[in-house]
């Protein structure tokens, strides 16, 4: 008898934590099917193929930002400054075509260099002065945004240039497939590839699981800490050039809505904030949910300003999921 209640009391909690993982980690996407569900048969253009595509259109930036701090995330801390170094990087992205006259892919170098260039000053700050990472991060989030507004003086720029690179934006394959939808999904595999299927990717879980267990394994922590980092500017770079695709335009504060739904999308994702956990597949997923929730609510004619509420709330809930997956006992 004591066998069988130690057998059940051991079920529960087997069971218990089974629940807590799931919501954790699964929860965010069962409350998104009921959500797409909801707006199908509350609205007429929801499940359309043209709606579903600019969704995924409008959640290419988000995105791609998203992976590089999913990165960032998985080794227990985060990186506030992607949405700066979109910033900044797509100023001058503009400015090198605009102002300079380079060709697109001269600039979209120079810029995917300074996106580098930002993750590695990041980098070696938190590996070399051992500054934490959110206040080194903050602190690259004000020097970049006042690097920004100090070379467009609160202007716009903008130029015929940059219909060069609109391809990027409003391209479509064979006449259906919008080309950012293909850049967002490219870019998701290989990060899955990096992520879970190189030493590279294994050693970003390891740091976060236990960075000391990690370095006494023969591991450079550092190194690896500075290459995440770095891959994480170059994306934010990358979202820079797609930005200026979509706008047309350049100015100094064109990133500064970006970094809410980015740190909120790999939270909601499954991405730990303790580190060593997270799938970069579900933060793709939470980009595009947190997409159809201001899709959903434009359709559904809800003011801008009950929009931020609902948008707070999801990120308390992404807080919260984060707590479950803590849970033990």
């Amino acid at each position: 008898m004591a066998d069988s209640k130690i057998l059940t009391t051991g079920n529960k909690r087997d069971l218990k934590h089974r629940t807590l993982d799931f919501l954790g980690e699964q929860g965010f996407i069962v409350i998104f099917v009921l959500w797409a569900i909801f707006l199908t048969f509350t609205t007429d253009s929801f499940a359309t193929p043209k709606n579903i595509f600019t969704v995924l259109r409008q959640a290419t930036i988000i995105g791609i930002l998203a992976i590089g701090e999913h990165m960032i995330v998985l080794l227990g801390t985060m990186d506030v400054s992607l949405a700066s170094i979109l910033t900044l990087t797509g100023v001058a992205m503009a400015a090198a075509m605009v102002n300079f006259g380079l060709p697109p892919i001269t600039a979209a170098i120079l810029v995917l260099g300074i996106g580098a260039l930002a993750g590695l000053i990041n980098g070696l700050i938190v590996t070399k002065l051992k500054i934490n990472p959110i206040i080194t991060t903050m602190g690259m989030m004000s020097i970049l945004e006042g690097l920004a507004f100090v070379y467009t003086q609160g202007k716009t720029i903008f130029g015929e240039s940059i219909d060069t690179i609109k391809f990027l934006s409003q391209g479509k394959l064979i006449n259906i497939i919008p080309v950012p939808v293909i850049v967002l999904f490219v870019l998701y595999g290989y990060a899955f590839f990096l992520l879970r299927k190189t030493v590279f990717g294994a050693r970003i879980f390891a740091v976060g699981s236990n960075e000391r267990a990690t370095w006494l394994a023969g591991i450079d922590t550092d190194r690896v800490k500075l290459a995440a980092f770095v891959l994480a500017g170059v994306l934010a770079a990358t979202g820079g050039i797609m930005q200026v695709a979509r706008q047309g335009t350049a100015t100094g504060g064109m990133g500064s809505d970006f970094l809410f739904p980015v740190l909120t999308a790999v939270v909601l994702g499954g991405a730990s904030l303790s580190g060593g956990r997270g799938k970069v597949f579900n933060t793709l997923i939470a980009a595009i949910f947190l997409t159809t929730i201001t899709n959903g609510m434009i359709l559904l004619g809800i003011s801008i300003y009950a929009q931020r509420i609902i948008s707070g709330l999801i990120l308390v809930t992404a807080l919260s999921l984060d707590r479950l997956r803590t849970v033990r006992g």
